[in-house]
């Protein structure tokens, strides 16, 4: 770095001065990044945290569900039956669980984009009275 300069004994940089040279030597190295790229790695981040959720969620359910058949089979003498059954009981909850928390997902990520836009955000809609349904009302 050939623009490096001491400061001194008699002046004293303030800490702008020091953050704009560390700003620039950092920029000058490459290893300043852009907001974009800071954004990008933040949702490759995230997306993958939700990956590693999601499959996790299933792979228990399944654990879980199987040594609970296993166990029954054991005390009734049912072997293989009552495992397997569930078995499959383990992968629908698991399937259910990730789809569950997908929708989720989608729905908080759909709701961040339309803050982001400036869009207001879709609201649920209300309950409908009696009369829009088209109940009579006692009178």
């Amino acid at each position: 770095m050939s623009d490096q300069r001491r400061p001194s004994s008699s002046e004293k940089p303030s800490l702008d001065e020091l953050g704009g040279r560390i700003s620039k030597a950092r920029h000058a190295a490459g290893l300043e990044k852009s907001a974009a790229s800071e954004d990008a790695e933040r949702e490759f981040g995230a997306g993958l945290g939700a990956a590693w959720r999601i499959s996790i969620e299933i792979v228990v359910a399944l654990v879980v569900c199987t040594a609970i058949g296993w166990a029954l089979d054991y005390w009734f003498g049912t072997k293989p039956w009552l495992m397997l059954l569930f078995l499959f009981l383990g992968g629908a909850a698991g399937i259910n669980n990730a789809v569950r928390t997908a929708l989720r997902m989608d729905a908080q990520a759909t709701e961040a984009l339309q803050m982001k836009s400036g869009q207001r955000p879709a609201a649920a809609k209300p309950a409908e009275s009696k009369t829009e349904r088209g109940e009579r009302r006692d009178g």
